[in-house]
């Protein structure tokens, strides 16, 4: 029997699972709306240069699902070939669209896409996720920019840019981070911690300990693990 139940509408989970990359193709480009969608997602499973060129047209599709799965699959393949496709697509006109291309621009980790992604933290809708990307990037030249977001009213994007400064691993970041320890809110004290333990400063060891006073358990336990990956880091650094 076959997989293909009407023109291009196959069982796109058995392509998957048979490892047809040319039946996905197909699908993708030949499919109706929801296995376009589905053979998008599926092929990121597979690194062929083929797939690499099918899912870059995808960028175009007019379905916005679609551009969303195929930036999605295009990051898990990690080929910094596709960077160029995806920072146009950072400029999609759907939100969404454009916070997978951020995060799978981050998983590619190409300094190409850092002025860029500077620039998009700028976007409301996508900015949390930019952070997180600048933090997979590693580029020091992001620090400056990480650091002025921690003066930003929303919680969630200064632990979002907390998250990226600890991946980033900077020291020009402690003091600031430091002084968010005593934050008002719960997740930026709770990052703060988390990124003092990544970067493994020695400075930060006092607040820390301070720290272990906070009012929150959770905040506490990360604490703790904070001290323990900050002295294990300085004991790496004194070999």
């Amino acid at each position: 029997m076959s997989i293909f139940n009407g023109s291009f509408n196959p069982d796109v989970e058995k392509l998957e699972n048979e490892g047809d990359v040319n039946g996905l193709i197909k699908t993708l480009q030949k499919g109706d709306n929801q296995h376009q969608v589905e053979a998008a997602r599926a092929l990121g499973r597979f690194k062929a240069d083929k797939v690499i060129e099918v899912l870059i047209e995808a960028l175009e599709n007019e379905d916005g699902d679609v551009r969303w799965n195929a930036a999605s699959s295009l990051g898990k393949i990690g080929s910094s070939d596709v960077t160029p496709f995806l920072l146009k697509t950072l400029r999609d006109e759907k939100w969404y669209v454009r916070l997978q291309t951020a995060e799978a621009l981050g998983e590619i980790g190409d300094e190409r896409a850092l002025l860029p992604l500077l620039e998009s933290l700028k976007d409301q809708k996508i900015r949390n996720n930019v952070a997180i990307a600048l933090g997979h990037l590693g580029d020091a030249r992001a620090v400056d920019h990480l650091i002025e977001a921690l003066k930003d009213d929303d919680f969630s994007f200064r632990s979002a840019a907390e998250e990226a400064l600890g991946m980033i691993g900077d020291e020009k970041a402690v003091p600031v981070l430091i002084e968010a320890l005593d934050d008002k809110n719960v997740s930026v004290r709770r990052h703060a911690a988390g990124a003092l333990g990544k970067i493994g400063d020695e400075r930060a060891i006092k607040p820390l300990l301070s720290a272990l006073n906070d009012e929150k358990w959770y905040v506490r336990l990360q604490v703790e693990e904070a001290i323990q990956e900050l002295n294990a880091r300085l004991k790496e650094n004194e070999k």
